[in-house]
């Protein structure tokens, strides 16, 4: 009974021991990745995942082969998404299917985001984007308002509101998101440097 007791307090600590080395291996692995050092950092999100199956290793994995153009995305963010179910992976996943003209998957993987995140803004945007693109104006203005009543200041929201107010003749709601992005750049211009 000890030794079996001896061995599973072992197996416990070597876990441990794997689990704390894996984040120490993701920790130098995030800063590579700012320092834009994308081959340096997939080695070490690797090196981790050997370790431990953490899931922010995945994620950041996921992250670098999403902007190097590497094959191996869907693999690495589907065991993000089996390990989460989080809006951050379906998100990432939606950005991938638009960068790859399959919008039905992407308004699939958005719909996802936002049960997980109903308010989301940046799933929010890019659904709206989408709406905008197939010319689902109304869609596209209630997603777009959604969105920004959860983050004000993401201009590109207020942009695309003002393309399409000018598109469908609404040119006084138009000039209300003209002056809003004004406002902000005004103030992020103002806040510069401080």
């Amino acid at each position: 009974m000890r030794t079996f007791t001896s061995i599973i307090v072992l197996l416990f600590y070597i876990a441990c021991s794997n689990t704390n080395h894996a984040k120490e291996l993701y920790n130098k692995a995030l800063t590579r990745y700012a320092n834009k050092d994308f081959e340096g950092a997939s080695t070490l999100c690797l090196e981790s995942i050997k370790k431990a199956d953490l899931p922010d290793s995945y994620l950041l994995l996921a992250k670098i082969y999403f902007f190097t153009n590497n094959s191996y995305f869907e693999k690495t963010i589907e065991k993000y998404i089996r390990l989460t179910d989080s809006s951050q992976g379906y998100i990432l996943y939606a950005r991938w299917f638009i960068r790859n003209q399959k919008q039905d998957q992407a308004i699939r993987y958005l719909e996802k985001a936002l049960l997980h995140s109903p308010n989301d803004p940046v799933a929010l945007y890019l659904l709206g984007t989408i709406q905008y693109a197939n010319k689902q104006y109304d869609d596209a203005i209630i997603t777009f308002h959604r969105a920004f009543a959860n983050y004000f200041p993401l201009m590109q929201i207020h942009r695309q509101l003002q393309e399409i107010y000018s598109e469908i003749h609404l040119p006084e709601r138009a000039a209300k998101h003209q002056a809003i992005l004004e406002a902000i750049k005004q103030f992020d211009d103002s806040t510069n440097g401080e």
